[in-house]
């Protein structure tokens, strides 16, 4: 198993030790020897493990804690200085102070993730050789770029193109004229659509759908006015998604009627969320999972949309938030916020509960011995 230095986590952290030996920490010939192999959950840590302590709800585990290396916020430095006797690494392992440990986590995850399925987004050299499965098809027309990895049962079809250091997981399906960029993941049982367009480092999880016709149909009537029958409306737009793009298992984005739908740069989708066909979802825009996003629907730059929502044919200004299970039905100002069923602003939203609560309990109060006995 590989193993990683001190010096190497204080290079991807840009973090500095704490526990010095003024401090009656570990003494620097020890720093030197210290190695981590894996990530471990703070509680559980042991030789050999790094954890992180960002937030004071982990308290009671960092006191059972005992990594090789703790990875924590400049903010909680003084808090374990004046602690010092309970902390059971203090004299073992290297604490390590960062400006935010959260982002550093997730930076140290990315360089001890194992396996192809990281991409690392570094492309391979140039003129490295592609590897097609003997069982995937690729078609004669298709451009596929330096050092792209072909899995079991792959379709490329006519004219895609693929970028250099992509890599596919079987049973995946690129349809007629796709783009992908370079050095992105495609998991099993993804199906990109003709025409579908994707960025660079994309990461699509398994059982997503690029491409998929929207929902449209057109009633027919009889002479009555009564709706007899729904005529199909094919949709002959595209699905064009920036650099950078990762979506989660189970994700469906349809393809625009007319016009295209848009993702931006930078978009992350959790699993199982929906996006409508038309719809513009700008760079930085976080959806967690279960959410359906309605057709022509406009959602801005760096928004969060929490998870189980509905958003509805409705424009959503940058940088705002919306709760979970919540279903946005009026437009949203940029910075703005939104929460419940139906939508109010966060402020709004909790003084409408307060007030609920206060006549339920007024209520309770009112309620006479024979009420409370025969109710």
């Amino acid at each position: 198993m590989k193993t990683f230095t001190l010096s190497e986590i204080l290079s991807w952290t840009q973090g500095r030790v704490i526990n010095t030996p003024d401090k009656g920490g570990v003494d620097d010939q020890l720093q030197k020897k210290l190695e981590i192999s894996k990530p471990a959950p703070l509680g559980t840590a042991r030789d050999g493990d790094i954890a992180f302590f960002f937030a004071k709800e982990y308290q009671a585990d960092l006191m059972k804690s005992r990594p090789t290396i703790l990875v924590t916020g400049e903010a909680f430095v003084e808090a374990l200085y004046a602690h010092l006797a309970l902390l059971p690494f203090w004299k073992s392992a290297a604490v390590v102070a960062c400006k935010d440990p959260y982002l550093a986590m997730a930076v140290v995850s990315e360089k001890l993730a194992p396996g192809l399925s990281t991409m690392a987004h570094v492309p391979p050299a140039t003129g490295q050789k592609s590897s097609v499965h003997p069982t995937a098809i690729v078609d004669s027309s298709a451009e596929v770029g330096d050092g792209v990895v072909v899995g079991a049962y792959v379709v490329i079809s006519a004219r895609a193109k693929i970028g250099a250091g992509t890599f596919f997981y079987p049973h995946t399906y690129v349809g007629h004229g796709a783009e992908i960029g370079e050095s992105s993941v495609v998991f099993s049982g993804v199906s990109i659509y003709e025409r579908v367009r994707i960025g660079k480092n994309a990461r699509i999880h398994a059982g997503t759908v690029i491409g998929s016709d929207g929902f449209g149909f057109a009633p027919k009537k009889n002479e009555k006015g009564e709706v007899v029958g729904h005529q199909k409306i094919y949709h002959l737009g595209r699905v064009v998604i920036g650099d950078d793009f990762e979506c989660g298992a189970n994700v469906c984005i349809d393809r625009g009627t007319m016009g295209d739908t848009v993702v931006g740069n930078h978009v992350k989708l959790d699993n199982d969320v929906h996006l409508g066909h038309n719809s513009v979802i700008e760079d930085g825009v976080m959806i967690c999972g279960g959410t359906a996003v309605a057709g022509s629907a406009g959602i801005g730059k760096y928004s969060y949309i929490g998870g189980l929502t509905g958003v509805t044919k409705v424009q959503i200004g940058e940088r705002s938030s919306v709760g979970a299970v919540s279903i946005v039905t009026k437009d949203i100002p940029p910075g703005g916020t939104a929460v419940g069923v139906p939508q109010r602003n966060f402020q709004d939203h909790f003084k409408v509960h307060a007030f609920l609560n206060r006549l339920a309990l007024n209520r309770k109060r009112k309620k006479s011995p024979e009420d409370q006995v025969h109710g």
